[in-house]
């Protein structure tokens, strides 16, 4: 099979024209040894008349070289690259290099398939460039007037505009080229987000930060900036917008605290150039998104950081809480999001993005960066300070959601994996024994475990049952009797006096195998008692002997029980706890046909 190369196209590219996905053969491939945790990939092109060895393969690409996809003798044409002029100041003879990084390929043929070299390329020489006017033209580079500091471009909106004019995208460099080794590049990059500015203070100091995340076509990179660097650019940092940065620090990312796929994290310092880019920027790309299916969030890790998209099905009110670690007043809400993927999840926003948000329209919903979280057995996601959220955006992916919604998706039944109360998730659908979870020692890793059981109530703790709350529908905090008639509510830092009565129960559960102490909360004990708390609470202040049958009527009462177990520490001894997250009535249907079921295999009959 012939296949026909783009000949003379790297001479067009190597003297900066334009040349639309042109294509070419891989004769070769090596490892670039750098600094980090990823590998770096160089690759030697053909066009059929010329080679050049110094291609880049851009991180993302990294699998189809490392399958043996993008193998030596194989065809591809490049969809998408990036030209960079690298300079070598260790050699004035030897000039400014160009490097090809290669953002995007579609295989055209295997290097099996082809088996061979195509025509009889020769060596492209960097010298054709030199002589070329065109590429000189292109490649020159103003120098900053000696009385004038670069850095004084952050501080001038004349010298901004003239800067970033005089400025090329023949010199800039792409995001996925930088490393802690190169001293003199230009970056151009659109900001995806922003961070609000945040203080600290410790036994070094106080101070205050911001990051942004930066995009450009061959990647992202989160960028820092603290101290007097924070006030000089936060405001001059916009979100959307495209700027021409240089001169920031380059250090290895530290990947717990950002989603963002680079080795590399910059610092702005006091000599960093930061100039907007005053060029049509509609090319530049926004934020890009890796979208995991809902259904498929519930088999993450907890503290995964992911992205998703989905429809706002529903939406709870304004939430407020106080921060435990800061005392500071927190508003959250939480959205509710669907998808093809029959899942549904809880995604939490904070602050101004939660009071903001309306739900009215069932808007679509692209959460980047979100944080997976557990509780009581169930996931949900959470936004952080660095997550991007979009409402309807442009995306190809949220007009499909849309179509799909109001075409009937909107009555399509899901599974919430964020369920809670009655929709437990977590642990195995099997019964298990307190035997068996003692075998299995569930309880003793460092999160807890979950498991069911049919177990009987044997004995229940009446005294201290009751607790009077926070009356806030979503303040359960015990309340401090302030003996004026008023009671004290030290979360929401407020007097109030009326209250609301909770459950919070201790109760003995056993089996054939053993029995333990257990813990329920308001709503579980309430499946256990039978009654609402609100009325078990007018009992206890008015009918004391009804109040105690209620404790005694439950006894010897037989529950499907879903415990979460965990070895806590109290005064120096580790304890089991274990609570329940849910109480229900037996199903003796299915409990004689797992009974049947476990005889049957003690017998030894197959079923």
């Amino acid at each position: 099979m012939a296949y026909n190369l783009s000949e003379g196209s790297l001479e067009v590219i190597m003297k900066g024209g334009h040349y639309d996905k042109p294509i070419m053969q891989v004769l070769g491939s090596k490892k670039i040894q750098g600094h980090g945790s990823g590998e770096r990939f160089r690759l030697l092109l053909s066009d059929g008349k010329h080679s050049h060895s110094f291609a880049i393969l851009a991180t993302q690409l990294n699998d189809k070289l490392i399958s043996g996809e993008l193998s030596d003798y194989a065809v591809v044409q490049i969809d998408r690259f990036v030209l960079s002029i690298l300079t070598n100041e260790k050699s004035e003879k030897s000039g400014d290099r160009r490097v090809m990084i290669i953002v995007d390929v579609t295989i055209i043929a295997s290097g099996s398939q082809v088996g061979k070299k195509l025509g009889n390329p020769m060596r492209w020489s960097e010298d054709a460039a030199k002589t070329s006017p065109q590429a000189l033209q292109a490649v020159a580079r103003p120098k900053p007037a000696p009385s004038r500091p670069m850095s004084s471009m952050a501080n001038s909106s004349a010298s901004t505009n003239l800067d970033s004019s005089m400025l090329s995208s023949q010199m800039t460099h792409p995001i996925t080229s930088l490393s802690p080794y190169q001293n003199k590049w230009v970056i151009k990059a659109r900001v995806m987000t922003k961070s609000p500015i945040r203080t600290w203070s410790n036994a070094k100091g106080e101070g205050k930060l911001f990051s942004c995340d930066l995009c450009d076509e061959s990647g992202e990179i989160r960028a820092t900036a603290f101290r007097n660097e924070c006030d000089k650019f936060y405001d001059m940092l916009q979100i959307d917008k495209v700027y021409y940065i240089s001169r920031c620090q380059l250090k290895t990312a530290n990947k717990q605290y950002t989603s963002i796929k680079n080795d590399y994290e910059m610092t702005f310092t006091a000599d960093t150039v930061v100039a907007e880019c005053m060029e049509d920027t509609s090319s530049m790309p926004s934020v890009k998104y890796e979208f995991t299916p809902i259904s498929e969030i519930a088999n993450k890790n907890v503290d995964t950081l992911l992205d998703t998209i989905g429809v706002c099905k529903m939406a709870s009110d304004v939430q407020e809480l106080t921060a435990r670690s800061t005392g500071k007043l927190l508003k959250k809400r939480e959205v509710t999001l669907v998808d093809p993927s029959g899942g549904a999840i809880s995604l939490t926003l904070w602050g101004n993005e939660a009071e903001t948000f309306d739900s009215s329209t069932n808007p679509i919903v692209a959460a980047k960066g979100a944080r997976l979280t557990e509780f009581n057995g169930s996931k949900s996601l959470s936004c952080l300070a660095g997550t991007v959220l979009r409402m309807n955006p442009d995306l190809p992916e949220a007009h499909k959601l849309r179509g799909w919604y109001d075409n009937g998706g909107a009555d399509m039944e899901v599974v919430n994996i964020s369920a809670r109360a009655g929709g437990y998730t977590g642990g195995s659908s099997e019964w298990m024994s307190f035997s068996e979870a003692e075998s299995k020692q569930l309880g003793s890793g460092s999160k807890g475990d979950y498991y069911s059981l049919l177990g009987v109530l044997t004995f229940t703790f009446s005294d201290n049952a009751l607790y009077k709350a926070c009356p806030q529908e979503q303040c359960n905090k015990k309340l401090v009797d302030q003996e004026n008639g008023l009671f004290r509510c030290e979360k929401c830092n407020r007097e109030y006096p009326n209250y609301k009565y909770r459950l919070l129960l201790s109760a003995n559960v056993s089996d054939p195998t053993g029995d333990q102490r257990i813990t329920a909360f308001n709503e579980a004990a309430e499946a256990m008692l039978g009654q609402k708390a609100a009325e078990i609470g007018r009992l206890l202040e008015h009918d004391k002997a009804a109040y105690a049958h209620i404790f005694e009527d439950v006894k010897f009462k037989t529950f499907l029980f879903k415990f979460r177990t965990k070895m806590e520490v109290y005064s120096d001894e580790a304890r089991l706890k274990t609570t329940v997250i849910n109480a229900s009535p037996v199903d003796y249907k299915d409990a004689n046909a797992r009974l049947i079921k476990g005889i049957k295999a003690l017998s030894g009959v197959e079923i």
